[in-house]
């Protein structure tokens, strides 16, 4: 996982977000909350229509790369706009950008789910006090308010204190926008199973890993095997950079793949930083590793 950067422009953030129609939006959901179909199993309560209007720039912003495990998803499937704070519990951000990334589907519809962890669940964020009695006037007010506007901070809640409230509801689950990913999350490579590991960078975050073992999959077979893969490339690349005998253009060439490989838009970049900070003699290496025999 590595840090995300979030565009708040037009173009690309459409006109679902900002705006006059982020206002309908929020009303719009107040009111169905107040009628209770948001309390209902099934059903559309949902417009999923809304949010598929972000994928696009989403996948843009993770490099086309699932925000969580960082494997790219454009190549087999479109990959999901992911609600990072489940709709089903927090209603009033089903329609909110900034509650938005982009994630493959095995993260999102396998592991994931609506499932939400907070150090402290007293934490939780609540949302807004209406209830039948509430002037129309007033749900306008609300609904103006609700979340914050991408474009003009005024229009909506202030992005600072929107920021300021889901931090300190100190969830478990790392948001990539909000976070940066390499404070807490660090590699293990263990060659005899030939995988790499996620661990935390230090036993502080033990239960954050936890989460994203539980609710991203992250130490999933699939992923540490192609971690391994990838961290084979980096060990190879590195140690040949250690032989400054070899050809000058033979060096550079491993030099511009490394550099590659630490890049925004590649896979598994965040471990490729993590050992970047490493000494080559920290990082366990076989010179026989074969992935394809024992």
């Amino acid at each position: 996982m590595i840090q995300l950067t979030r565009v708040r422009t037009v173009p690309p953030i459409h006109s679902n977000f900002f705006g006059a129609k982020r206002k309908q939006l929020n009303l719009e959901l107040i009111k169905q909350k107040l009628k209770g179909e948001l309390n209902e199993e099934g059903g559309n309560k949902w417009n999923s229509q809304i949010w598929k209007e972000a994928k696009e720039q989403l996948l843009i912003e993770t490099h086309n790369k699932c925000a969580y495990c960082e494997t790219p998803t454009s190549v087999v499937a479109y990959g999901d706009v992911e609600h990072f704070r489940p709709k089903s519990v927090y209603w009033w951000l089903a329609y909110c950008y900034e509650n938005y990334l982009a994630s493959c589907t095995i993260c999102n519809q396998k592991y994931k789910k609506d499932k939400f962890e907070l150090e402290t669940p007293s934490k939780k964020l609540t949302g807004p006090s209406v209830t039948n009695s509430t002037t129309a006037a007033e749900l306008i007010e609300v609904a103006a308010k609700l979340t914050p506007d991408p474009i003009s901070d005024g229009e909506g809640m202030p992005f600072a204190q929107f920021e300021k409230d889901i931090l300190g509801e100190s969830a478990l689950l790392l948001h990539p926008y909000h976070q940066n990913p390499a404070e807490f999350f660090a590699y293990e490579p263990i060659l005899a199973n030939k995988e790499v590991v996620v661990i935390p960078t230090n036993p502080n975050f033990n239960r954050m890993v936890k989460a994203a073992e539980d609710f991203y999959g992250i130490n999933r077979q699939e992923l540490m095997d192609l971690r391994f893969q990838a961290y084979i490339q980096y060990m190879t690349f590195r140690h040949v950079l250690s032989n400054q005998n070899l050809p000058a253009n033979l060096l550079t060439a491993c030099s511009n793949r490394l550099e590659e490989m630490r890049a925004d838009f590649a896979a598994y970049a965040g471990m490729i930083r993590y050992f970047d900070t490493k000494d080559l003699s920290e990082l366990p290496w076989d010179f026989n590793i074969n992935l394809t025999g024992s």
